[in-house]
């Protein structure tokens, strides 16, 4: 009977789901190399995977690319990196992620790179809460079926507030990007839920539990940004939720293959090379180089990318500023990009990710990865020795376990200077609640590795405006500079790890439009919603 209900709803909704939308070169007609014996050099500021993307698009169609990564590792917040463990040498990321199916330039790298086999399809969501039963959450049959299926699958949600619920928010069902971002931005997530009156338990098990992975202040989350979130993971498609993860650790699946195809292209990653300042002419305000950290780079560069994460672009931007303080044309066109862009930009709360290996593993029923919205500081648990083929034989071997909680909005909770030593006892008694069985069993800590960062960009209300496009710093006058990265506005809905590399990709798009090589074409989530008839 349950079902025959959904089905009827379905037709009388007649509500279709949109399809992702091209955006095609335009210059369809230009050669698709730089001509033979035309050399280009472009510095990219940021081995992140903005920059990673720049760089493969800009070296396969003949750029000389130097690539400038700060630390002693590529991949930005996707790193990972030899860590000696227990006498043993594992690698270990900056953290766990997903590949959600509308990652549609993540998607096409992974299959030039040859490297989808490194991924595997993580089917449903596992959910504990404070006050509500634990939620197993999967997208299963035909839009908009798969949505009211969520609901009624679930032992919270009664079907009718499910659908009032939906009925009732028509920003989602008939969602506009440059509406929403336009009327929303101003507000939080929050606010706009009271607003529209959002039954609390729909709000609670639905909306809050992807507030709380942002990263971000779940208080202070833009209302437009997280509209955008709902059509890019849960609206636009049947399959908009569902998600890979990675059966090897994130350098051997991704980062390995990605590297060791740009040195095949000729590309230059430089590591331990932090930039300080950009080279500008005084003349015609060309960006043309960098002062590193390590001394002056004599190399003129005909084009810059800067991928960096967001504090880094603030602090480089400083630093320019004060050293052509004296030139009047430079500091000013400088200031304005200050002023109307980067300066307006924030970083989100501090973070740590603590992977631990104990003696002894969990009940089979534990899911291999568990987000906890309620449970904060800790948002999501995950068991890499279910996920990764090197953990999995290290607890084939000893009967342990290897498990990461990671621990959003750190200094919100404990003190920013907490040492490593002293992060389980303050996380403890939140896991006994999560994992009782941890400490009932006397699972002993064998070894452990603190990942600690405040690296990612804010999206709290009223930074829309001032968040700058890839081109912004040209508009500002700023000549042969553009930005990418997962920060960067963009006219169409993304975020994320695919923010970051579909910006790079529109970075590498601006450099082929100046030099008359075709641009690379993006296929991207509908601005649109899937609405009602």
């Amino acid at each position: 009977m349950l079902l025959i209900l959904l089905i009827s709803l379905g037709r009388i909704l007649c509500t279709f789901a949109r399809d992702p939308v091209w955006i095609n070169p335009l210059n369809p007609n230009d050669p698709e190399r730089l001509p033979s014996g035309k050399e280009k050099n472009v510095l990219i500021i940021g081995g992140g995977l903005a920059g990673l993307s720049a760089a493969l698009e800009l070296a396969e169609r003949g750029y000389s690319v130097t690539i400038k990564e700060k630390y002693t590792h590529i991949g930005g917040k996707l790193f990972c990196k030899p860590v000696k463990i227990l006498n043993q040498t594992f690698y270990i990321e900056h953290g766990f992620h997903a590949w959600f199916y509308n990652y549609y330039q993540f998607k096409d790298i992974r299959k030039r790179l040859g490297i989808d086999s490194n991924f595997k399809r993580w089917d449903a969501v596992h959910y504990i809460f404070r006050n509500y039963l634990p939620e197993v959450i999967y997208s299963e049959g035909p839009y908009p079926l798969n949505l009211l299926g969520i609901i009624s699958r679930s032992p919270n949600l009664k079907l009718t507030d499910g659908i009032l619920s939906i009925l009732s928010l028509p920003d989602m069902i008939f969602y506009d990007f440059d509406h929403i971002n336009k009327k929303y931005d101003n507000l939080t997530f929050h606010e706009w839920a009271i607003e529209k009156k959002v039954a609390q338990d729909f709000y609670d098990i639905i909306m809050k539990p992807a507030l709380s992975v942002t990263l971000n202040e779940p208080e202070t989350f833009s209302a437009a940004e997280m509209l955008a979130f709902i059509q890019i993971y849960f609206l636009t498609n049947s399959e908009a939720d569902t998600r890979e993860v990675a059966n090897v650790n994130y350098y051997q699946a991704v980062l390995g293959p990605w590297s060791d195809y740009l040195k095949k292209l000729n590309v230059n990653i430089q590591f331990d090379k932090e930039v300080v300042s950009l080279k500008i002419d005084e003349k015609n305000l060309n960006v043309y180089g960098s002062v590193d950290k390590d001394g002056d780079d004599a190399t003129v560069y005909d084009w810059i990318v800067m991928a960096a994460e967001v504090g880094a672009v603030k602090k480089i931007f400083n630093n320019t500023l004060k050293f052509y303080n004296n030139s009047p044309s430079v500091k000013n066109v400088l200031s304005n990009c200050v002023q109307n862009h980067i300066g307006h930009m924030k970083v989100s709360p501090d973070y740590k990710v603590v992977r631990i290996w104990f003696d002894k593993q969990l009940n089979s029923s534990a899911p291999n990865i568990l987000e906890t919205p309620d449970f904060a500081p800790i948002n999501l648990v995950a068991q890499y020795h279910l996920l990764e083929e090197e953990f999995a034989t290290w607890a084939q071997k000893t009967g342990g376990s290897v498990i990461e909680f990671h621990c959003y909005t750190w200094s919100s909770f404990f003190s920013p200077n907490t040492s490593d030593d002293q992060v389980w006892s303050l996380i403890s008694p939140t896991v006994r609640e999560i994992y009782p069985e941890i400490f009932e069993k006397n699972f002993k800590i064998l070894d452990y590795n603190v990942n600690s960062f405040q690296n990612f960009g804010s999206f709290e209300k009223g930074l829309l405006e001032y968040r700058p496009y890839v081109n912004s710093l040209v508009k500002n006058k700023l000549k042969n500079i553009y930005l990418a990265g997962d920060w960067i506005r963009t006219d169409y809905p993304v975020a994320l790890m695919e923010r970051a590399v579909s910006t790079g990709r529109e970075a590498a798009n601006q450099i082929l439009l100046q030099d008359s090589v075709k641009q690379v074409p993006l296929l991207v989530v509908n601005k649109k919603g899937p609405g009602l008839f």
